[in-house]
């Protein structure tokens, strides 16, 4: 038996001979390196490592999860491959409750930690999703007052609703510009997600546009190589994916992501050591 203190302290344990040995609370924590850091979270790591990090689950898979999910088949709808058509009506359901839904619970758990950068992306990028199905959904009626019968799917294919969704799909595009500049601070995997995005947009932007104006051969190429990028987009997404899951398991494998920290730290360093030239002359 052994005996504790009011201090958490143990005395002492003593076996069935008799002897007595002294033991001790070792406290254990996690500490992660700014590379791991930047690698789970995709988030810089420009400040201490919050106290929550050490002790709750990372959320950041569980956006991945529910990115790969949905882009992926629809990505193979946008190919029109086998024969699928609808530009993602079909995926509803996996829109929302997978594509929506996970982004979102996973950004107000990067807010509670406080990684800014993975909270605005995924809550961006979930609410985009919960936009787009809701686009599609008939009660929403968003589509029908396109139509002359109050369709949504004769909507939808309308040219006047296509000219004016494709400005949705430009500004989404800005928006990934700016996350691929601010994810050159992470690593390259992350980056090249951004810029498949980006390219992504592009294309659909310019499809819609070429479809409003009745030209469907160059506005259906458009759209298939929207749906090329997401694909890649996707694939990209699934490698992140695995890399975060085997570091979290604690797998002997390490999947390279390409970290892009060093670069920015050795500009800094440089920075740095010119300023302090400049004040030792001065």
């Amino acid at each position: 038996m052994s005996d504790i203190s009011q201090n958490g302290e143990t005395k002492g344990a003593a076996d069935g001979r008799g002897n007595t040995y002294h033991l001790s609370h070792v406290p254990t924590s996690v500490t992660l390196t700014a590379e791991q850091f930047e690698r789970l979270y995709l988030t810089p790591m420009t400040r201490q490592q919050p106290a929550l990090a050490k002790s709750v689950g990372n959320p950041t898979p569980l956006a991945l999860g529910g990115f790969v999910i949905t882009t992926t088949p629809l990505s193979c709808c946008l190919m029109a491959w086998r024969g699928a058509s609808g530009n993602g009506v079909a995926f509803i359901g996996p829109i929302v409750f997978l594509g929506g839904l996970l982004l979102l619970i996973t950004s107000i758990l990067e807010f509670i930690l406080g990684n800014t950068f993975p909270c605005v992306v995924f809550g961006t990028i979930g609410g985009f999703w919960f936009a787009f199905a809701a686009t599609m959904i008939p009660s929403f009626n968003a589509a029908a007052p396109y139509s002359s019968s109050s369709d949504t799917a004769a909507g939808l294919a309308s040219a006047s609703f296509m000219n004016t969704y494709a400005f949705l799909f430009i500004t989404m595009a800005i928006l990934m510009l700016i996350f691929l500049i601010c994810a050159t601070r992470t690593n390259l995997v992350y980056t090249f997600i951004f810029l498949t995005l980006l390219l992504v947009f592009l294309f659909l932007s310019a499809g819609y546009w070429r479809l409003g104006e009745g030209d469907a051969v160059v506005g259906d190429r458009c759209v298939k190589g929207a749906g090329a990028c997401l694909f890649v987009a996707s694939l990209l997404g699934f490698y992140l994916l695995i890399a975060q899951l085997f570091e979290a398991v604690g797998l002997p494998i390490t999947l390279p992501v390409g970290d892009l920290d060093r670069f920015w730290t050795r500009g800094q360093r440089k920075s740095d050591g010119a300023e302090d030239a400049e004040l030792t002359t001065a």
